[in-house]
């Protein structure tokens, strides 16, 4: 029994070792990506649905990211090289900068009420993030065949972006070397547990760590240190310059550090190999604020090796024909200075006669060809006495507010101008619950962790050159437990013969000192208690041993060292034979009556039995079912699926059941969807859209209506059937006597003419009122679209609009051969009759101006001796009827000269008719018109009425 205890030991051993060693997947996933992603091979078994990062929100940095596909938000994470992961769930794209490897392994998600779907995608590992950062599409290789990296690192190509490799040197992680600030040292995991935050004991000689005493603390020439920056316990390490040779024995002095420090000393150029100078940065300095009438400024800049960010000494740089150069860049108004009187390596230069202004000076190291292998830049701001600088706005959030468990907090604080240089000083005011552990006290963001449920108070002291101080304090708010139990798995699955199981508990927040134990908790089988072993009961993660066939529930307790906070979390253990069958299928489906008003499909397959258990559910859609339709609250993963935004047709739905052993089984079921229920005998209402109907409006508005109809059929009920979208309502008619459905053509067509009342009435924007369906036959010669509500004729023939507009009635009634030609024919007819009118209408107008042309009027002389039987009765008639007809003749006496005629009793002689002339140069229209009448009297004075003219009469003018 011990020999198989020892034995478990080291497989445990080995199993971390390989698995703290196991590379992530190196794979370029930036190149291979594209559009077409669900069908590439490589990419098939590196994105993972309906998962997450195991070390949840504390994996790493989590950056939202504005997009719409997830296409986009890999995209967009290849662009950046510090995103690790690109996490797309609820619609909401993610990018992850993590802070381990292990801490962004996905998980399955358990309990999830996520409604879309999850993708997780792993990037590029941490390792290639790290040493990509400080390189991009200017930088220059950091080792090749003759340029080696420095001790502890070796030579590895990585990928800057999809199109950008480098070489550079990386950490050797098979010789269990890793980068801890900036330099490759030795981390060795298998090593004492100890808390990060635990103070270790310089004093302690004692090499035997079995006292409790000093337990989580490191032994003489050890640090403890963590595997991320977010973790809070780590392993005891050795120092830098010591080195363990095993696992088991004490930190010696390195020799080969040793041994390079000597060289060091002795002679510098040796120090560093070649092959370590050729990747260099340079910093200038920090930016400066100086005040008239000082005029100078000490430019002093520096040059550092980009891998450990050590510092170079200039003779390594002159031994390498390396130029280091100052020069001006820009200035205020292109104002000069002398910079020129400087060697070839100067990186500290005093510049002179300044003014006021903005200067930007450029450190620069060139090799001996001129190129640039390196620079900076400093910007030094000259102000005058009399001007006055700006005072500092600090911008601190406060109160900050958290929710416990969360291992860092952090307090951002900006200021502006964030041009000017300032320095930052935190400080605690010690009036929490606890002492808080802080980090970064003297930088713009402090790291803030170990607290509980309380209120804190930082004070936050800004200063910049010119002694501008500001102070703010901030409070932080916390809420929650401290501390929170978790597992990477709540179910693990054994298969017999194997009768053990690893519990991995290390994802769990915890304090300092908190205790830590694993129990069981029930057993179906009824086996003894004792026989179940359970190793490192104390540690967060345990194994299991001596199970047997059945179920098995382990408990994960955790307990402050006040005994304050408890926090406990189950894992079920399930251990199959290895005889049990594929799952068994059973779909039931809970909707008997689909349409597209009762838009809901259910499918239960809850009663589907498994012997291994089911571990995965998937329903989807098959290929040739309609594209709309979709799963609602993620239920395609779980065992009853919910779907909705059906429209009619036919659907095939296939599930997928996958048990604990990766058997599968598949069975699929048919649903149809119908449309509209008695869709014949509904009326359609569209109204003005808005953001929703209120009960209140849609009452009204049924009321309404029958208010309207209720003259037309007394006993009628308006019931409301549904809403096909937004702003399209369906309702019918029925009597609530007789129970009998109203027709909705003569609903529609009594409506129809009572709509402006029904607007007003009901204070909604009806726009149409008709029957839902089109239920004219078309006069059978057509076929009646029930979307537009008009006939769809059959080949020669046509609408008769006629009746269309004053009945309302879609038809066909009109045969297009016939109507032609009678449209011919009466427009032939029409024009006929158009150009009859139009001559007789021009004939009459030249009648008419004939008329009116006048000859010239002559007159005659009466003679008393003329018989009037002398005119025949035919010049009387004519004379009557042109002195009828004529009306424009003016009546008139005429007093006859005395050169005229007189008779034998002296009296005058009158003349009594005119008389047309044929003369045309008779152009007076007064002349023309003037017909004169004369009154003749007799001996005695009495006025005679005779109009006859006498034919002996001699023609005379007008005088």
């Amino acid at each position: 029994m011990l020999v198989l205890k020892l034995t478990l030991l080291v497989l445990l051993c080995f199993s971390f070792q390989t698995f703290g060693h196991s590379k992530p997947n190196d794979i370029d996933v930036c190149s291979i990506w594209s559009n077409d992603w669900k069908f590439n091979v490589d990419l098939k078994d590196l994105i993972h649905t309906n998962v997450k990062p195991a070390a949840g929100q504390n994996a790493g940095k989590f950056s939202k990211i504005h997009v719409n596909e997830w296409d986009e938000c890999v995209a967009q994470c290849c662009q950046f090289s510090r995103c690790n992961v690109a996490y797309w769930v609820s619609s909401t794209c993610l990018h992850i900068e993590c802070s381990s490897d292990e801490m962004c392994q996905p998980i399955e998600m358990a309990d999830t009420h996520l409604s879309d779907d999850v993708f997780y995608l792993r990037i590029r590992s941490v390792r290639l993030t790290a040493a990509a950062a400080d390189y991009d599409d200017t930088g220059f290789d950091e080792c090749n065949e003759t340029k080696l990296c420095p001790m502890n690192e070796k030579c590895e190509q990585v990928s800057i972006n999809a199109e950008l490799k480098r070489n550079v040197c990386l950490c050797d992680g098979d010789g269990e070397f890793r980068r801890i600030k900036g330099v490759c040292r030795q981390y060795l995991p298998r090593t004492k547990p100890c808390a990060v935050y635990e103070a270790d004991s310089e004093n302690n000689h004692n090499d035997d760590d079995l006292d409790t005493g000093n337990r989580g603390q490191c032994r003489k020439n050890e640090e403890c240190l963590p595997p991320s920056d977010r973790a809070k316990h780590g392993y005891c390490q050795c120092k830098l310059g010591f080195t363990r040779l095993d696992s088991s024995r004490k930190c010696v002095v390195d020799n080969k550090e040793e041994q390079s420090t000597e060289v060091h000393v002795e002679s510098s150029t040796k120090s560093i190999s070649s092959s370590s100078l050729g990747d260099f940065i340079v910093e200038a300095g920090d930016d400066q604020i100086i005040t008239l009438p000082k005029d100078e400024v000490d430019l002093n800049g520096r040059v550092l090796h980009k891998s450990n960010k050590s510092e170079v000494d200039l003779s390594i740089l002159n031994s390498q024909n390396l130029n280091l150069l100052w020069s001006l860049k820009t200035s205020t108004d292109g104002a000069k200075v002398d910079v020129s009187n400087q060697s070839d390596l100067a990186s500290h230069v005093v510049v002179k006669q300044l003014r006021a202004g903005i200067y930007e000076f450029e450190l620069k190291l060139n090799n001996k060809q001129g190129a640039t292998l390196a620079s900076d830049v400093i910007k030094i701001e000259v102000i005058s006495k009399a001007t006055s600088v700006p005072p500092l706005v600090v911008k601190v959030i406060s109160p900050v507010s958290v929710r416990l468990p969360q291992t860092i907090i952090k307090l951002e604080a900006s200021v502006e101008p964030s041009s000017r240089h300032v320095t930052y000083r935190w400080t605690y005011k010690n009036d929490g619950p606890v002492m808080p552990l802080i980090e970064n006290m003297n930088t713009s963001d402090l790291l803030i962790s170990n607290i509980r449920a309380g209120t804190y108070s930082f004070q936050l002291d800004v200063m910049d050159n010119s002694d501008n101080q500001q102070t703010k304090t901030v409070q932080l708010i916390a809420a929650g437990d401290p501390i929170e139990a978790r597992v990477t798995s709540r179910r693990e699955v054994v298969f017999w013969p194997s009768n053990d199981v690893l519990l991995d508990g290390t994802s769990s927040i915890i304090e300092q000192q908190t205790h830590i134990s694993w129990t069981l908790l029930s057993n179906d089988h009824k086996l003894d208690a004792n026989t179940i072993e359970i190793i490192s009961p104390h540690s967060l993660k345990t194994r299991i041993s001596n199970l047997r066939i059945g179920q098995y529930k382990f408990q994960l307790a955790l307990v402050t060292k006040d005994e304050r906070y408890t926090s406990k979390t189950d894992v079920l253990v399930i251990v199959y034979s290895q005889n049990g069958q594929p799952p068994k299928i059973s779909i039931n489906l809970e909707t008997k009556s689909v349409n597209i008003l009762n838009n809901l499909i259910i499918l239960n397959a809850s009663k589907t039995t498994a012997d291994y258990g089911i571990a995965k559910w998937q329903w989807t859609k098959s290929p040739l079912c309609p594209a709309i339709g979709h799963f609602i609250n993620n239920s395609s993963s779980s065992p009853i699926a919910y779907v909705t935004n059906l429209i009619e047709g036919q659907y095939i739905f296939i599930l997928q059941v996958l048990d604990d052993r990766q058997q599968m089984s598949e069975m699929n079921i048919t649903v149809n969807v119908n449309g509209v229920p008695d869709a014949e005998n509904l009326i359609e209402l569209v109204f003005s859209s808005k953001s929703y109907l209120h009960q209140q409006t849609l009452d009204n508005l049924l009321a309404q209506i029958r208010v309207f109809l209720i003259d037309l059929l007394p006993n009628i009920h308006i019931n409301m059937v549904g809403m096909l979208n937004e702003n399209i309502l369906l309702v019918k008619g029925k009597d609530f006597k007789t129970d009998l459905i109203i027709s909705p053509k003569i609903l529609a067509n009594h409506l129809q003419d009572k709509l402006k009342s029904l607007r007003s009435a009901s204070n909604m924007n009806i726009m149409s009122i008709d029957t839902y369906l089109c239920l004219s036959d078309c006069s059978n010669h057509g076929k009646c679209n029930h979307k537009t509500k008009r006939c769809i004729c059959h080949n020669y023939y046509m609408e008769n609009w006629f009746k269309y507009i004053l009945q309302r009635e879609p038809n066909c009634d009109f045969v297009i051969h016939y109507f032609v030609i009678i449209t011919s024919i009466s427009s032939i007819f029409s024009l006929i009759f158009c150009w009859f009118c139009t001559c007789c209408c021009l004939r009459w107008r030249r009648r008419r101006n004939l008329l009116e042309r006048r000859k010239r009027i002559r007159y005659q002389l009466l003679d008393e001796n003329d018989d009037e039987g002398a005119y025949d009765s035919t010049e009387k008639k004519k004379e009557k009827s042109r002195f009828f007809t004529k009306n424009k003749t003016n009546k008139s006496n005429i007093v006859i000269s005395a050169s005229d005629q007189s008779d034998e009793n002296g009296e005058q002689t009158l003349y009594d008719k005119p008389l047309l002339t044929a003369k045309a140069s008779m152009n007076s229209a007064n002349l023309r018109n003037r017909g004169l009448t004369v009154a003749v009297q007799d001996s005695n004075g009495i006025p005679v009425c005779d109009n006859v003219q006498s034919q002996k009469s001699s023609e005379h003018g007008l005088a």
